[in-house]
């Protein structure tokens, strides 16, 4: 079924693929740029790979998507340079090639090229990796099936099971996913249904699946050990106040948030919100500007990029990539976006920080909603009359503010070590 399904990949799929990505770019900002960057790829890996010196050390790559599933990764490679591999870091989307912030000169990154039997044949041929690491969901056929035909050890990692995809179901599609999956040599899972679901589709194949917890949750979890003490704010301008940090928030969420910021600024001067836009381009921050203006009479606003002449506004938009983690560090309280129309964001960063953490999970695209709300420490929003309440009754209550804090702590309990377990797993001889 593998060699059937390779044949019908490469003479139907691969082609498909070029076509829909070239036809997709003329529409698509990112798609275009990702295409446009991968016209260099091989000779720019070329010049990455010279910097890996030891040549006594073997190679690993770890495949991401984009920069989220990169942020998963980044236990594993801490613990990979434990064990003295060299590590090339691979992406398919242009925002996590071009984000990822990789500091070790034992640790390259690539885009991954299309998925053709000659790009992967050199692809490998260059990197020559003992191991491939695939982070969460991102799989290519081609890649593999080469690397099984050499013998090169597979693993996916941090991946669910999404029991809602009724493509496992479709009986053609099914089989290729089957046959896709079980060219993996190790399955790292989330929980015991994954494991369960895995093992159901996948039969009695040579894949192991294995249940290890998810290294994204001890990926934040270390970042409570990140030095926040450069100053990001002037002390004075966050001296005694309550701060509401909007992370990654988009049109919908300022629309539910903002009307019930300007109303709450009546009764609590002391409130600070830092605005922080999915993405802060330039025409997006002219659009927020120019509503509040018009439409929010108590609400004032200045840029982070303007703050050395703030004049005791209430609003900062944060017009800089990058200081989340550290606008979360200094938070009494969070909204994170993205729930109501295009997925919800990265809701476990503030919750190491310890806040109430408020959202809407109208589009469902991972489950750390489920599990904030479980413990208690994540709340969810409908509506503007809804949200006010909350921001109000947390602002005047301290008391209920730190208790519902404190059960953030109970997100990530079991969350060590898991990016251990796995590594030991895949290197032992």
């Amino acid at each position: 079924m593998r060699t059937l399904w390779f044949v019908i990949y490469n003479l139907i799929g691969v082609p498909s693929l070029w076509l829909f990505f070239n036809l997709y770019a003329l529409f698509n900002s990112k798609v275009k740029e990702g295409l446009k960057d991968r016209r260099d790829l091989f000779s720019e890996l070329g010049k990455s790979l010279s910097e890996f010196k030891d040549t006594d050390r073997k190679n690993i790559l770890i495949h991401s998507s984009s920069l989220g599933e990169y942020q998963q990764t980044i236990p594993l490679i801490d613990e990979l340079l434990k064990k003295k591999y060299n590590i090339a870091v691979s992406f398919f989307s242009p925002s996590g090639y071009k984000n990822s912030k990789i500091k070790n000169s034992r640790v390259i990154k690539t885009y991954i090229p299309l998925d053709s039997t000659a790009n992967v044949t050199k692809f490998l041929d260059m990197i020559n990796p003992e191991i491939i690491i695939f982070m969460r969901y991102d799989l290519w056929f081609n890649l593999l099936f080469e690397a099984k035909r050499r013998k090169i050890r597979t693993v996916l990692a941090n991946t669910r099971y999404d029991e809602y995809d009724r493509t496992w179901s479709i009986p053609v599609v099914s089989s290729f996913r089957k046959t896709l999956y079980r060219m993996i040599d190790i399955i790292f899972v989330i929980d015991e249904q994954d494991e369960i679901n895995y093992r159901r589709k996948l039969g009695k194949e040579n894949t192991e699946v294995i249940r290890t917890g998810d290294s994204k949750f001890e990926r934040v979890y270390q970042s409570v050990k990140t030095d926040f003490t450069e100053e990001f704010f002037p002390r004075e301008i966050i001296k005694d106040k309550k701060i509401f940090v909007i992370g990654s928030s988009w049109k919908d969420d300022e629309e539910v948030i903002l009307p019930a910021v300007d109303k709450a600024l009546l009764y609590n001067k002391d409130l600070l919100t830092l605005l922080v836009p999915h993405e802060p381009k330039e025409t997006k921050i002219l659009s927020i500007e120019k509503t509040l203006r018009s439409d929010y009479r108590n609400i004032r606003s200045i840029r982070y990029s303007d703050i050395g002449n703030f004049k005791n506004e209430n609003l900062i938009i944060i017009d800089r990539i990058g200081l989340l983690s550290k606008l979360y560090s200094v938070a009494y309280l969070s909204y994170v976006g993205g729930g109501f129309k295009t997925g919800l964001h990265n809701i476990l960063e503030p919750a190491i920080f310890k806040m109430p953490i408020l959202f809407s999970n109208n589009v469902k695209n991972s489950d750390e909603d489920e599990i904030l709300l479980k413990y208690g420490c994540g709340i969810i929003v409908k509506d503007t009359r809804q949200f006010y309440r909350f921001l109000r009754t947390f602002l005047d209550d301290k008391k209920l503010r730190d208790e519902t804090a404190v059960k953030c702590s109970l997100v990530f309990k079991d969350s060590v070590g898991i990016a251990e377990k796995i590594v030991n797993r895949i290197t032992a001889a």
